[in-house]
């Protein structure tokens, strides 16, 4: 259903449950990795933390192959009420678990309810507000959960002290339990019909729907070496902060709220792009600032050179998030949407996965500033070759050329005229 572009997302009654809830939830979630954290770090040290962020990345990725199928065979409402229950549940028994494995094995049962849950609720979107207003929803949902998380990271430690570990947990616990009476109440329903001849595979369709499209055969990977980059850098930036410009804890919170201030802005701004051609050029000039924000950041000599660098990663975090979330979602074909979100979210937690390895790896060899640059510019490179690319690819949609998609996997290429996260819970 074909929404005007001039209609405001906030007229449909069903959005205006779903995007406060999920931010809502977001917050909850970065309370709750807070909490984690300093019980893990208590119990365990660097090891323990490490296997904490395994638990959180490992089950996204081995739920590639069955996530999206469910998603695209079942019921929108049985699966998104199904998965915040048992949120939920894990939420509850993390807050009385006692001992390292007990925890790990509940983030790992909160984690698999993700995988099913965030491909269902971006393959709802579409269905509550039309395809042409996918990418403002997008972009204000995701500028709403930055805030929300932003809240939520402050939010948590304040918790932990008052009330204690359990305490801050049973919070999240509750915005799960929210989040299951808000799909209940949501009236827009996704109801796949069988096809006579359902495709096999979950992995391989959404990986073929990605990698078929003229663009985004080139934007997801490109997505990818950014999470590459980004999440590397993670490992090594609380380094760069206290140790070599010499900020305490304080200055490390406040440098990255910038950074998260700015992906809450970039995001907003993608959400205001109308063409596939329009978040294209977001998508690299995203890349583009994460690449040369992370340069500025290696050489900066004091606070001010640092928090504009951070500022310039989170725009382009946000810008990058949010415009490829659009571009996957509206260049998918419905039938398949929840495989094609599913197979994105498991890959790009795989490139986590092996960031973590590298930033360590990496950060010891070279030191912190020499990572930040090093990491930049191959990221400005990278995303100097994808606008190339890019630009190629658009001249040949308005050149009347078809991109090589296999029939009922992915939309046809779509014209000018045609309409990183730290918090792994939700």
């Amino acid at each position: 259903m074909k929404q005007p572009l001039q209609t405001s997302i906030w007229s449909f009654a069903d959005l205006r449950l779903v995007l406060p809830a999920r931010a809502l939830s977001y917050a909850g979630d970065s309370v709750a990795l807070v909490a984690l954290m300093l019980r893990v770090s208590d119990n365990g040290g660097p090891t323990a933390i490490t296997a904490l962020l395994l638990a959180f990345a490992l089950p996204i990725v081995l739920m590639i192959p069955f996530a999206g199928k469910l998603v695209d065979r079942y019921d929108s409402r049985v699966l998104l009420v199904s998965a915040s229950l048992l949120q939920a549940a894990a939420g509850v028994g993390l807050a009385f678990a006692d001992g390292l494995p007990a925890t790990l094995a509940l983030v790992c049962v909160l984690q698999f309810g993700q995988a099913v849950a965030g491909p269902a609720w971006s393959a709802l979107i579409p269905q509550i507000v039309g395809e042409d207003l996918v990418g403002r929803a997008t972009g204000t949902g995701q500028a709403l959960t930055g805030v929300a998380m932003l809240a939520g990271s402050g939010l948590g430690g304040v918790l932990v002290a008052w009330q204690g570990v359990r305490g801050a947990l049973l919070v999240n616990a509750v915005t799960f339990v929210a989040l299951a009476v808000v799909a209940r109440l949501v009236r827009t329903r996704r109801r796949p019909v069988p096809s006579a001849q359902p495709e096999r595979g979950g992995l391989s369709v959404g990986l073929r729907a990605l990698l078929g499209d003229d663009l985004l055969r080139i934007l997801v990977p490109a997505l990818w070496v950014f999470i590459l980059v980004g999440e590397a850098l993670n490992v090594v930036e609380v380094f760069l902060i206290t140790d070599e410009i010499g900020l305490g804890s304080g200055g490390y919170g406040g440098v990255l709220a910038a950074q998260g201030a700015g992906a809450v802005v970039g995001a907003w701004y993608s959400g205001r792009l109308q063409s596939d051609a329009s978040r294209s050029r977001a998508v690299v000039a995203g890349a583009a600032l994460i690449g040369l924000g992370a340069v500025a950041m290696g050489f900066a000599p004091g606070v001010i050179a640092l928090v504009m660098g951070a500022v310039a990663v989170g725009l382009g975090s946000g810008l990058l998030n949010a415009a490829t979330s659009t571009l996957v979602v509206t260049r998918s074909a419905e039938a398949v949407r929840g495989r094609v979100v599913a197979a994105l979210n498991g890959t790009a937690r795989a490139c986590s996965l092996l960031a973590l390895l590298l930033g360590g790896l990496i950060g010891a060899l070279l030191g912190p500033r020499i990572t930040f640059v090093a990491a930049g510019t191959a990221g400005a490179l990278v995303a100097g070759t994808a606008a190339v690319l890019v630009v190629r690819a658009l001249r040949a949609t308005r050149g009347g050329e078809r991109s090589g998609v296999p029939d009922g996997v992915v939309g046809g290429v779509v014209g000018e005229t045609d309409s990183f996260s730290k918090v792994p819970c939700h």
